[in-house]
């Protein structure tokens, strides 16, 4: 990651993302699957962590787990049974795209939220208040 230039402060910071984001963005790479993952296949990736998602460490069993690329196939990474690794659904789907960059980014945020929300603090609070309502609309919406 570009170390942002300090004292950080907010614009710098939203600056940072946005540089990020639009980095993300035109690095994007054309890919389409030539084929799926055999059972064989599956079998291979899931025995790389015993059955265990490689991002959260959560238990999870070989007809559930979503083969992740480790390097996205649109930022170049191969379909290849060295490119994946088993991650349950959430970890997958909130991975996502982002580079490695970002991802330190969200995670450094996102322990900082949760220790805000885990001590009450009025912008602790705000945040938990308005996650909680955008998280029961995905969980209705899924339920749809």
């Amino acid at each position: 990651m570009n170390q942002p230039t300090y004292p950080l402060n907010q614009e710098i910071l939203q600056k940072e993302i946005y540089s990020l984001h639009m980095k993300r963005k035109n690095e994007k790479m054309p890919s389409k699957r030539k084929s799926r993952l055999t059972n064989k296949d599956r079998e291979i990736i899931f025995a790389k962590t015993d059955g265990r998602c490689h991002v959260c460490g959560i238990k999870i069993s070989l007809g559930e787990f979503q083969a992740d690329h480790v390097l996205s196939h649109v930022h170049g990474g191969l379909h290849k049974i060295e490119n994946y690794l088993p991650a349950c659904f959430i970890c997958n789907n909130y991975r996502w795209h982002y580079l490695p960059e970002e991802l330190q980014l969200i995670l450094k945020i996102g322990v900082y939220a949760k220790t805000e929300i885990e001590n009450g603090t009025i912008l602790g609070n705000l945040m938990a208040k308005r996650y909680t309502i955008k998280e029961n609309r995905r969980i209705k919406n899924l339920k749809l």
